[in-house]
């Protein structure tokens, strides 16, 4: 068999194998997003980021709490038995406000009787400085938002690998069946040469076509190594052995100019009103406006024969207390009054003021709030900057979309030629005016157009990823 022959008989393999089992596109692209170990990765993170808004979002409740604590040897020789902590106390969330109640007791015993010695107390404060409530809702919603854009960033940054892969493979089938036919050529050439006597094997000529199809023979092993590589890269990424890519879909090109805003313009929005609620919330804490009101009461209350044992001290029975407190942005004052009534009944009345000032912030306090607007402006930055970006990056992708639907139209005019000529050079050969060779070359032409083709969609959906990644 003489080298025409063989490299004819090549090509005739290569284009079967590229007619026959291949995978579908849409079957590469679910292997990757399903058994891939990029995949994999992403949908952890996923699942993490799923966590943490969850419990971002969970609701503040009311906290209980129980304690018990007994003293049975502090005053063993007196024969007394304490219990000094009895309590329960509860926390209650408000938006604005907090109330704290405990109510603790503590009992003495000696065997003959007992005194208990109850305590409550409430308080409640009004704070109409900056919540952090806004903060809190920002801050999830910036989560929320990152969570679902990274995920789909993932996803379609692992399409673009298998798409770009896909289109690599085929870039190197298409150079092989060139430099293949290019060595076919050559052989050819030599041939016919020596046939005609148009050369001889000591000639010029002969020394540089032979020359040349060393090139070529290198082009193809070069090009059969490239492969081997590649085929060990698209397994790793699909987990599928290659046999050819088939039903490449057209692209759909979203409409990004009519598109106003993207994940990662909302995103940096997000991060600039955070930066934002800090320095609010920090003059908050710095110029606070709280008003604070609460009370107590307690008592002793003697048990069984109480009055007649050692735990019977004569203490206060009952004292009642109500406190009352303003800060404000340099100064605070507070005010606590109440009395107590004594075994015999007679009231002692009781009254305390307070008041503070101070000159300003501090220098630390001046400091950090400087640091926070100036974050505040970086963010501010940040998000112009995004919106210029968004803005430009349409316009540029719109514009490939345009120059890639041109040249789609072009190759497809072309391949309408490449198909006509075909069929007239079909009718040539079937009328003795053509050879063998014109129609092999004509399929040829043909074969390659439908690479370019293949190639060119794939670049397609590789502008349309980008184009679904940008208005995220």
């Amino acid at each position: 068999m003489d080298g025409r022959n063989v490299g004819y008989l090549f090509i005739v393999l290569l284009l079967s194998a590229q007619l026959l089992g291949a995978a579908s596109y849409s079957d590469m692209i679910a292997a990757a997003e399903n058994n891939g170990p990029d995949a994999a990765g992403a949908r952890l993170a996923y699942e993490a980021g799923l966590i943490s808004i969850a419990e971002s979002e969970l609701d503040d409740t009311t906290d209980y709490s129980l304690a018990f604590s007994a003293d049975p040897l502090s005053e063993i020789d007196d024969g007394i038995l304490r219990i000094s902590e009895l309590s329960f106390s509860a926390v209650l969330p408000d938006d604005d406000t907090t109330i704290t109640a405990s109510i603790p007791a503590g009992i003495r015993y000696d065997g003959r009787g007992a005194v208990l010695s109850p305590y409550a107390s409430v308080s409640h404060t009004f704070d109409w400085g900056h919540d952090d409530e806004i903060q809190k809702d920002l801050q999830t919603e910036a989560l929320k938002l990152s969570t679902e854009r990274q995920y789909e960033t993932d996803m379609l940054s692992i399409r673009q690998s298998v798409i770009s892969m896909i289109s690599e493979l085929l870039s190197n089938e298409r150079s092989m069946l060139s430099d293949q036919e290019t060595l076919r050529d050559i052989d050819r050439e030599i041939s016919d040469s020596l046939v005609l006597g148009i050369m001889t094997e000591d000639s010029i000529l002969y020394e540089e076509l032979m020359l040349e199809k060393k090139r070529a023979e290198d082009s193809v092993e070069i090009g059969k190594r490239e492969k081997e590589e590649l085929l060990l890269r698209f397994r790793t990424l699909t987990g599928l052995d290659w046999d050819g890519a088939d039903d490449i879909p057209e692209p759909v090109f979203p409409d990004v100019l009519s598109a106003e805003v993207s994940s990662a313009v909302s995103e940096a929005e997000l991060e600039l009103m955070i930066a934002e609620e800090d320095v609010l919330l920090e003059e908050s804490d710095q110029n606070p406006r709280r008003l604070t009101i609460g009370g107590s009461a307690g008592g002793n209350a003697e048990v069984a024969e109480g009055l007649y044992s050692i735990t019977g001290t004569r203490e206060d029975p009952i004292y009642l207390e109500g406190t009352i407190g303003w800060e404000g942005d340099d100064w605070s004052v507070s005010a606590s009054g109440g009395g107590r009534w004594d075994y015999r009944f007679d009231f002692t009345p009781s009254l305390s003021l307070s008041a503070s000032w101070h000159s300003g912030t501090s220098e630390s306090d001046e400091l950090r709030l400087r640091s926070l607007r100036n974050t505040a402006r970086i963010r501010s930055d940040d998000y112009y900057d995004a919106r210029r970006s968004f803005d430009e990056d349409k316009e540029d992708i719109w514009g490939r979309m345009l120059s890639w639907q041109r040249d789609m139209a072009e190759l497809e005019s072309e391949t309408d030629y490449r198909n006509a000529l075909y069929e007239m050079i079909l009718v040539k050969y079937e009328r003795g005016l053509a050879t063998g060779e014109d129609v092999h070359d004509a399929e040829l032409d043909i074969r390659l157009l439908d690479f370019d083709r293949d190639i060119l969609l794939l670049e397609g959906l590789l502008l349309q990823n980008e184009a679904e990644t940008l208005i995220l």
